[in-house]
């Protein structure tokens, strides 16, 4: 397989590609909600994207893009905007997410400018609970932001809202499937372009796969009662739980859900050994010994040594792979990822069988994207500079 990284912005990038190009695009775009005041997470991808990408896809083409809970509904319609077809959501299901809720009790208390009773410490990094125990920080006197205090409510008002907060824990985060229109019914499409069909096979769960969180038992009660009709007369006849095995050879049915933990930090890092590291507080933009890198809202690697791949919103490649093989259509197609990051939608493309294209603005997370691919592709897997030909 082959693949090529470019660096720049993928608007301008995908000007230059032929239209009709592409088989699918698959990525991962800001989510529009200034994630650790990310710059470039400052909104979603519109109207222009949108037709950028409706432009270089085949008829038929499929896109899967990542968003937020709270904003997928803006790039939902952009992509409509730009004529393509809403055919899904997909949930990556990771149940890892922080919650970012304010104690709204606490904040009644506060405005009252009420002190409240400390009555024990529960910690905000390992959920831990240790009920009036302030034996470590002394009578719950010098204890860092990184731990929780457990108060109780001082005022009325705050004890009728003790409780309450404002948000809820991020288990999952969602992602829109859409298709370009297609050029006359599907089998059509799927012959002349190689495009408009989800690979369900390619895409099952083996029963047992911890990607499909649902229920596990495959056996289904049949046969409750039989209704035959004998001279024009009808009887129930009453049988016993019939128990079937009904299943796919080759597993589940896909389901717009996917689970899987966020990528380990060894998955991350793989295969960026040479490049120049940073420090925890240096990669989520924190200085060091302050109250804020304590803060587990800083995000991932903050209390590490020494980071390589500082990229704050990594996709696991397995879940990449998934996708890929999804709506990538027959082994070898080409899929692009207008807003590669580190990497790991080429990690997975690639893995998967397919040829890949990556867009990045940002020279050093591209570096990060290539160390990383270039480690997990196999070896006849080659980085390449083309622009895409049309079909």
């Amino acid at each position: 397989m082959n693949y090529t990284l470019i660096e720049g912005d993928c608007i301008e990038v995908m000007a230059g590609f032929e239209p009709c190009s592409i088989d699918a695009i698959v990525c991962d775009p800001p989510y529009g909600i200034g994630f650790m005041g990310k710059g470039w997470d400052c909104a979603v991808p519109g109207d222009d994207f949108a037709a950028a990408a409706f432009r270089v896809l085949k008829p038929g083409g499929h896109l899967v893009a990542f968003a937020a809970t709270r904003t997928i509904h803006r790039l939902t319609v952009a992509l409509e905007n730009a004529s393509f077809e809403v055919r899904d959501q997909i949930g990556w299901v990771q149940w890892q997410g922080f919650p970012k809720s304010l104690d709204v009790s606490k904040s009644i208390d506060a405005a009252a400018g009420v002190e409240r009773e400390h009555t024990g410490i529960v910690s905000s990094v390992t959920g831990s609970r240790n009920s009036k125990g302030f034996e470590k920080y002394g009578n719950g006197k010098g204890i860092p932001e990184s731990v929780n205090m457990i108060t109780a409510p001082a005022t009325d008002d705050a004890k009728r809202w003790q409780g309450f907060g404002t948000g809820l824990k991020p288990a999952f985060e969602p992602c829109i499937l859409v298709r370009k229109p297609l050029a006359g019914t599907v089998a059509a499409n799927v012959l002349q372009h190689g495009t408009g069909a989800l690979n369900i096979d390619g895409c099952r769960f083996a029963y047992g796969d911890p990607a499909w969180p649902g229920p596990q038992s495959d056996e289904h009660r049949i046969g409750e009662a039989l209704t035959t009709t004998r001279n024009q007369s009808e009887r129930v006849v009453s049988l016993p739980p019939i128990k079937m095995p009904l299943f796919h050879i080759q597993g589940r049915f896909p389901a717009n859900i996917y689970h899987c933990p966020k990528p380990s930090r060894s998955e991350r890092e793989a295969g960026c050994q040479h490049l120049k590291p940073k420090t925890g507080a240096e990669a989520v933009m924190r200085e060091e010994g302050t109250a804020g890198l304590d803060n587990p809202r800083a995000g991932a690697g903050r209390t590490a040594q020494s980071v390589k791949n500082y990229h704050p919103t990594v996709k696991p490649s397995a879940l990449m792979a998934w996708l890929c093989t999804l709506v990538g259509g027959q082994k070898g197609s080409l899929i692009l990822d207008p807003f590669m990051g580190s990497g790991s939608t080429g990690i997975g493309c690639l893995k998967a069988g397919f040829n890949f294209i990556g867009i990045e603005k940002d020279p050093d997370y591209l570096a990060i994207a290539r160390a990383r691919i270039r480690q997990a592709s196999p070896m006849f897997d080659r980085e390449v500079a083309h622009a895409p030909r049309a079909s």
